[in-house]
């Protein structure tokens, strides 16, 4: 009996806990929003200086606006993905998926 108790225990305590993690961003905003990102970076890359800046700011008015979220809030979701390896590998796969298309 103690046994059965131990045994419980024990799996109880080594089921692994899944955090739910809620977006307001779909997996496809949220697609859409890191390949938007990949490509602006990838735009101000070669820029520096004031221009740069001019350019960051330029793409978080455009992020804000296409995305209907303030910054804050497209970089919490930034984050959220970051911390999230499998809806971040679903999401990066779907990019793959996605520009293979418009080429």
């Amino acid at each position: 009996m103690v046994w059965i108790g131990f045994l419980s225990l024990f799996f109880c305590a080594c089921e692994k806990k899944v955090k739910q993690v809620e977006y307001r961003l779909s997996d496809d905003k949220l697609t859409h929003l890191m390949y938007d990102i990949q490509v602006a970076d990838a735009a101000i890359t070669g820029v520096t200086g004031k221009n740069a800046d001019t350019l960051r700011e330029l793409m978080w008015t455009r992020l804000t606006t296409i995305y209907g979220l303030p910054e804050n809030e497209i970089k919490s979701e930034i984050r959220k993905l970051e911390g999230d390896p499998e809806k971040m590998k679903t999401v990066f796969d779907s990019i793959k998926v996605w520009s293979d298309t418009i080429r």
